[in-house]
Order: structure tokens, then sequence, then C-alpha cells
């Protein structure tokens, strides 16, 4: 799965039992690093072997920094975590918009923050954010939002936490189990709709960003960079 080494290394990814996190706890796991995916939902989460399984909320401060305590050092932090936020102005108060604000920014904000006084100095934190950034469609006005905050958060830490290597990855749509509620024939339809629309010809898979997270944490020459993994959909 992974011509990477990462033997004797500390990989943390929040998110991490399903869609992107998963693939992200699997190809670590497979690289020889030692693992901890933490959710929400811990439930009947079966997990590759080396990889401890934490509980944590996003949408807590108290619930992330009890996460860092109990994780100790650590070398590599991937955040792949948060709903999508659809609905215009015209369909989301600020009442209903502001939690998806909590869990992905501020969410994510909290974890750097904690993770900050003990991550190894030749670490690297990656941070899963989305194509929404820079590719508007109608509806996803929050979306937008969040997900060019995130790449602002991410080059503004690549400074003030150097030498430790911050990053963002950008993906487009990727098939994983967040669409798993909808009707299966909107969903492949969704899926056809962006395959037909981008230069790659298909919409993304879940290693497609892992192999993504994989190299970001690997080359030690990268940081303050925006990653788009997303089918050349910005091109478009």
């Amino acid at each position: 799965m992974s011509n990477y080494n990462f033997a004797g290394t500390h990989v943390v990814v929040i998110g991490g039992t399903s869609g992107i996190g998963r693939a992200v706890v699997e190809h670590a796991a497979a690289a020889g690093a030692r693992v901890t995916a933490a959710a929400r939902t811990t439930e009947d989460v079966t997990l590759p072997a080396r990889v401890a399984l934490e509980s944590v909320d996003l949408a807590s401060s108290s619930s992330v920094e009890s996460l860092f305590e109990r994780i100790g050092d650590f070398d590599h932090l991937v955040l792949s975590a948060g709903p999508g936020a659809m609905g215009t102005v015209r369909e989301l108060s600020s009442d209903e918009a502001r939690p998806f604000m909590d869990t992905k920014f501020w969410g994510y904000y909290d974890a750097v923050r904690a993770a900050a006084g003990r991550i190894s100095e030749d670490g690297s934190i990656t941070l899963v954010g989305g194509a929404a950034s820079r590719k508007h469609a109608p509806g996803r006005p929050m979306m937008a939002a969040i997900n060019a905050a995130l790449e602002a958060l991410g080059k503004a830490n690549a400074i003030d936490l150097a030498p430790v290597r911050v990053n963002v990855i950008a993906p487009g749509l990727v098939d994983t189990p967040a669409y798993a509620g909808m009707p299966e024939q909107v969903r492949q339809g969704m899926l056809d709709g962006y395959a037909a629309s981008v230069p790659a010809g298909r919409a993304g898979l879940p290693e497609d960003v892992a192999t993504a997270a994989m190299f970001l944490m690997e080359n030690t020459f990268v940081t303050g960079t925006v990653l788009d993994v997303d089918g050349g959909v910005q091109v478009i």
C-alpha cells in the first residue's frame, strides 16, 4: 500500500475512522507508523494493528485538549473531520450555520493549538479542507468560507509554528461514506457528473487524498502550501 517508511514515528489522525481519515490511518500504519485514530464515534470500529482508537469531539475545546493530553508526544497530525455545510444564506440562519464553523474551523484551530506544544520539531500538521474554498457552486457559502479560512490558517501557522511544517489539502469530490445516506441513484449521478466535468475523468477516492497526506508528512521541504487533489476542478 505504501512505499514510505514511517517506522519510529507517531501519526495522529482526527476523523480517522472513516473516509479520507481512515485511508490516512491505513496508509500510515502500512508504512510502519504508530497511529492514533480519533473520532467522535468510536463504537463498532475495527482498525488495523498498531492503531490506537481515541474519542474526541471537535466541537468541544476541552475534549480536544484532553485528547492531546492523553496522546502525549507525537510527530504528525492529520485533521480530516467535519460535515459539509449545505444551504444558501436564505436557507441557513447564522445559528444554523455556526455549528459547521465550530466543528471544522474552530475544532481544527483547537487541535492545532493543543498539538503545538507536543509535536516534534521535525513533524507536520496537515489540514484537510476542500475545493469549495476557491471553486464555488450554488448553495455552498459556508463550505467556501470554512475551507478558505482553513487555507489561510494553514499558511499562517506554517510561519508561526516553524520548523513544524503546516500544509492544507483541498480535495474535490471524493466518494466517501459521507454520501452513504443519499439515494443511490442520486449519489451515483453526482459522482458521474463530477467525473464528466473534470480533466481526470473520475471522482476522487479516499486513497487519493491519503497518498497526498503521506507525501506532505514525508517531504520536509514542503510547508505553507495548499495541495489541490481534485481531478483538475480548479482549472475548468
